[in-house]
């Protein structure tokens, strides 16, 4: 073969090789991670999924994925119960996942925590402990979405350390569990999570982005007050995750609504 022709054959397989290269680095080496935000596969849950378990007392606690990729995992939880031990708990969780174990601190807006571990099966069930119920372990089982009911909104404004936006939630709730329903939406183009109690508590979780949660409770009101009162929560925190100390940050809140 002549000299030439070997020479640009020789450069066609090392481009080739290259473009090969490149394919598998963003495939398998963590090119991307939309792909695990995807759904489909998960190793910790789907983000923006909901899990239930029942905890000893009966009463159903609820977590929501926001991350599990890259070594993170967050998210919020609220339990179904306006009376006992664990009665309006709600707040945000970061931590760590490796392989199929998790370990994450769970925070409460009242400001207790607890330790959550375990082991996860694939983006269906997670089997959880909390440190504040040892010997006891939660099967976390995926909750169906509900089948739309419609785009019916109800709207308010809300301010959370300066930063100002309009929040649009569904009035159809996502789910029903002891008196405590949840509702979805935005918030300047985040998702919000709206969880009401029939006593009028209620607690606005606002996912800035796959490492940052901020929370903000309410006292004594219904959904529908959102829209017409102006209201302030001097409660709230926004948590965040730093991959590479492995810990959360957290600063308090202002949070305030307005019609």
């Amino acid at each position: 073969m002549p000299a030439k022709v070997l020479a640009l054959s020789m450069a066609k397989y090392l481009v080739l090789i290259v473009v090969a290269s490149i394919c598998w680095c963003l495939s398998g080496c963590g090119g991307s991670s939309s792909v695990a935000s995807a759904g489909g596969g998960q190793t910790g849950g789907i983000p923006l999924s909901q899990y239930q378990a029942t905890l000893p007392d009966g009463s159903p606690m609820e977590i929501e994925i926001l991350a599990n990729d890259n070594g993170a995992w967050s998210g919020d939880f609220a339990v179904a119960a306006e009376t006992g031990p664990y009665a309006f708990q709600s707040g945000s969780f970061e931590g760590t996942i490796s392989g199929n174990s998790v370990i994450a601190t769970c925070e409460a807006i009242d400001g207790t925590a607890f330790q959550l571990s375990g082991t996860v099966n694939g983006d269906t069930s997670l089997q959880l402990t909390r440190s504040d119920i040892p010997g006891v372990v939660l099967n976390f089982t995926q909750v169906a979405p509900p089948k739309s009911k419609g785009l019916t909104v109800t709207s308010f404004n809300m301010n959370t350390n300066g930063s100002t936006g309009r929040v649009s939630l569904s009035t159809s709730p996502y789910s029903v569990q002891n008196g405590m329903t949840e509702y979805r939406g935005t918030w300047l183009g985040l998702n919000v999570t709206f969880w009401s109690y029939s006593n009028g508590f209620a607690t606005i979780v606002t996912y800035i982005n796959d490492y940052a949660i901020n929370t903000a409770s309410f006292s004594s009101y219904k959904l529908a007050d959102f829209g017409t009162l102006s209201l302030t929560s001097n409660s709230g925190q926004i948590a965040v995750y730093s991959a590479v100390t492995k810990s959360q940050f957290k600063y308090k809140t202002v949070t305030q609504v307005s019609p």
